[in-house]
């Protein structure tokens, strides 16, 4: 253990070497954009998923219409 440095410290940056050395986990940079990606995407295939509900409703009261007009 380093001088000045406390348990805690030697063991985080003894972690921090293995996990380097080792290609354990993504940086906290890394998994932010990780993240946001995923955020975008979500948010992505909840609006194609609403546009879609939309477009079928559209076709629903369409048929409905013209259904109707049928009767006269």
């Amino acid at each position: 253990m380093a001088e000045g440095m406390s348990e805690a410290e030697a063991q985080g940056l003894a972690d921090e070497v293995t996990s380097r050395k080792y290609g354990g986990g993504m940086s906290n940079a890394e998994l932010q954009d990780f993240e946001t990606l995923v955020g975008r995407l979500e948010g992505s295939k909840m609006r194609q998923a609403a546009q879609t509900n939309r477009a079928r409703q559209r076709d629903t009261f369409a048929g409905g219409l013209a259904s109707m007009m049928g009767n006269f």
